[in-house]
């Protein structure tokens, strides 16, 4: 994904491109008009017309990457809309921890991935540590924890007959220079007793193998995200912590609140808040747009992305992929 300065940069240099090509047709014509009914000229006017065909594409990717801007510029500030409690609880916990396993989780359309991403830009340096994807969508995975240390041997370069404690000290052994974050998806494709499992026999082997070699003062982290999209999770019996104190271990999973659908007095805020991003004709009557906005979408998050979208301009069906993957 390309950031917004990314976009504006190269916007900048297509637009030099395309005044060089103006000033181009321009002298092109002026020669043109002294050359008129010779051969020359008709050299010339076939040269016009190939640099304009040339400017015209260059107008076309203007354009477009005008377009992504203008959707990039939105999204940004989609990203300070709403998830404060979870936010505050993550930046308290990378402020004082290294290593950490948390439950994402709401109902459906509830923007799981949208709060994921948000969270991930936390981490100093996160955006050149790929996390690591586990989908428990797959067979293999969702039914065998043994599944689980081949795939993450995979994902770090370990061969595949490589015991669990060799995969284990290759991970301490990456922390020294990067971060290692595991992203399980599709909790609702397990049960109760295997997420009970994974904790036991994947997580806490590998939090006690970083704990026995890696120094308190790593800068990096390990961690783990728990990614439920069903909004299943939270009534298991797993023993999650809800806040970080005293007695907490870095083997227990720690529960950030429930995504709850958003009301009125979020979105009015974050819209007044975002007024010099926001259309003009969005924020002129802010409370009539919140309130069609919320009986459009009934304040289900993703529903609301997707309305304001809209309202901006641009198309969610383009974006929603885009913004709702890691």
């Amino acid at each position: 994904m390309f950031s917004l300065r990314h976009l504006q940069q190269r916007r900048e240099e297509l637009q030099q491109q395309y005044n060089l090509l103006s000033e181009k047709i321009k002298r092109l014509r002026i020669d043109s008009a002294i050359q008129a009914g010779t051969l020359v000229a008709f050299q010339l006017d076939k040269e016009i017309e190939r640099v304009e065909a040339e400017r015209d594409r260059l107008l076309k990717q203007i354009l477009t990457i005008e377009k992504s801007c203008e959707s990039e510029r939105i999204h940004s500030e989609l990203f300070r809309l709403n998830y404060i409690a979870q936010v505050q609880l993550f930046r308290e916990f990378i402020t004082e921890k290294r290593i950490g396993a948390f439950l994402v989780h709401g109902s459906p359309e509830h923007g799981q991935i949208w709060l994921l991403k948000r969270l991930l830009q936390k981490i100093p340096e996160s955006t050149v540590t790929p996390p690591i994807p586990f989908h428990l969508s797959r067979r293999t995975l969702r039914t065998d924890v043994a599944a689980l240390w081949r795939e993450l041997g995979r994902q770090i370069g370990v061969q595949d007959f490589s015991s669990h404690e060799e995969i284990a000290r290759n991970v301490v052994a990456q922390l020294k220079t990067q971060h290692i974050i595991l992203v399980f998806h599709d909790l609702d494709c397990i049960d109760e007793t295997y997420l009970h499992e994974l904790i036991s026999d994947f997580w806490l082997p590998l939090v006690n193998s970083t704990l026995q070699t890696i120094c308190p003062s790593n800068e990096f982290f390990l961690l783990m995200f728990l990614v439920d999209q069903d909004g299943c999770v939270n009534a298991w019996n797993l023993g999650f912590a809800d806040r970080l104190d005293s007695v907490w271990k870095p083997h227990v999973p720690i529960r950030l609140p429930i995504i709850d659908p958003l009301c009125e007095r979020v979105l009015v805020n974050w819209m007044e808040n975002a007024i010099d991003v926001l259309p003009t004709q969005v924020t002129k009557k802010i409370d009539y747009t919140v309130q069609i906005i919320l009986e459009k979408s009934e304040g289900i998050p993703e529903r609301v992305f997707a309305q304001i979208f809209g309202l901006c301009g641009c198309n969610w069906e383009e974006e929603e992929v885009r913004w709702l993957e890691l």
